[in-house]
């Protein structure tokens, strides 16, 4: 039998104990209940709440990257955790302000000013900024709780509740926003979605606190910024995190355009975007566990690197669909959805493994924000070049260029030079 340090433990054969089932519940458990507030908060609608508010092409860019900056923050996870009651009490605490801040922004959305839009940045960051520094604990704390020798395949189950979880989010509140922006009341359609987000949020919290940590408690200490910064001694996790840097810097580039492209020029409804994600997710669904089976038998990084090579082309389809043109979307969604669940899965796996256990939070913290400065990156670059663009429209036959094509055209390019080198990673993953 192996017991790991939750005591959390698997039999001989690899099943989990009785306990350790009941833990590995509340984990998927909670991760539904967080990912309807994630998805209610993130993605179309944040797009939308943004262009509702007045945001420019470079401000929406600035809406995606700041909760990838706020990823410093996560160097501090290490140093707070004595304080705060562990890897418990500061995720649970991080989760709690970085769910809570967003209260305030529903009353403001039924009021007129220009003010709302930095509201809203402001809600962005020091919502990111608590939520990042409580997510190296939770990494921690899960792969105490999750035993290694089952994680491929219960975070491929896990991911699939996630999926579930998007499925139900986005098409609800697709339907439901529509509903409201047909009115004319935008306002009260975005308020009604996040006074839905906040409530599934706290309820995973509630969820979450059910789950013990049973590390030994952790002496305070002085900050040690020697120490934090101690992964970038370590030559093989470095090369890791050259590899990531790249590939979070070519994502950044495009990932943030997407929405406002399928809102602004394709015309596209909330209803039709939702039916767009509800399509991926669909493949996610179906795709987590057998792909939790293939990261369990190849190792994450074969997953990875053939994956990532995958993605690198779903920036240039996105060059054919039109407003009367729309159906290629669907064979997009499907191959964007099977490429990102293998992608996310190996992703997730491949830090736990490349860190040493007893300094794994201030390696994922490392991690974390290396990737996030990179993605922050990207995303206003990825502003600034379709504001300076933003009156381009180029007629090639029945299509027409416009800016967000050429950061297609660039990050699709920058995900194929960095599939190259995830291939050329070292070590066992």
């Amino acid at each position: 039998m192996i017991v790991n340090g939750s005591g959390a433990g698997t039999s001989s054969s690899g099943t989990p104990k009785p306990n350790s089932r009941l833990q590995l519940r509340y984990v998927s458990r909670e991760a539904a209940y967080a990912q309807v507030f994630i998805s209610l908060t993130g993605g179309a609608f944040l797009t939308g709440l943004a262009l509702f508010l007045g945001a420019s092409d470079f401000e929406i860019g600035l809406v995606t990257a700041l909760p990838f900056i706020a990823q410093i923050a996560q160097l501090l996870s290490p140093w707070l955790m004595p304080f705060l009651g562990g890897r418990k009490g500061i995720t649970v605490l991080g989760l709690t302000i970085g769910r809570l801040v967003w209260l305030p922004l529903i009353p403001a959305l039924f009021f007129p000013g220009a003010w709302r839009l930095y509201l809203l940045f402001a809600v962005l960051l020091v919502s990111s900024i608590a939520t990042m520094a409580a997510t190296p604990s939770w990494f921690s704390w899960m792969a105490d709780i999750v035993p290694r020798r089952i994680r491929g395949r219960f975070f491929g189950t896990r991911s699939a509740v996630i999926a579930i979880s998007t499925l139900i989010a986005t098409v609800g509140g697709s339907v439901a926003l529509d509903l409201f922006v047909v009115r004319d009341k935008d306002a009260s359609g975005y308020g009604l979605l996040l006074a839905l987000a906040l409530m599934t949020g706290f309820w995973a919290l509630r969820v979450m606190k059910r789950l013990p940590d049973s590390s030994k408690p952790i002496e305070p200490s002085r900050y040690d910024l020697q120490e934090m910064l101690r992964p970038l001694s370590d030559k093989k996790f470095r090369s890791l995190l050259k590899v990531f840097f790249s590939w979070n810097l070519s994502i950044g580039l495009s990932a943030g355009f997407f929405a406002p492209h399928m809102l602004l020029n394709l015309k596209m409804s909330f209803f039709q975007i939702g039916l767009y994600s509800a399509a991926a997710t669909i493949v996610a669904i179906a795709t987590n566990r057998p792909w939790g089976k293939v990261i369990d038998r190849f190792g994450p990084r074969a997953v990875l690197t053939a994956c990532a090579a995958g993605i690198s082309m779903i920036p240039l389809i996105w060059l054919f669909p039109r407003a009367d043109y729309l159906w290629v979307l669907i064979p997009e969604a499907i191959y964007s959805g099977l490429c990102w669940t293998g992608f996310n899965l190996a992703a997730f796996t491949i830090p736990l493994d490349k860190s040493p256990r007893e300094k794994r939070p201030a390696y994922l913290a490392m991690f974390a924000v290396v990737t996030g400065i990179a993605f922050f990156i990207g995303s206003v670059l990825a502003g600034f070049i379709a504001d300076v663009y933003a009156e381009m429209a180029i007629v090639v036959g029945a299509q027409v260029l416009v800016n967000y094509h050429i950061l297609f055209v660039v990050s699709a390019i920058m995900r194929m030079l960095t599939a190259a080198m995830l291939a050329s990673l070292r070590g066992p993953a």
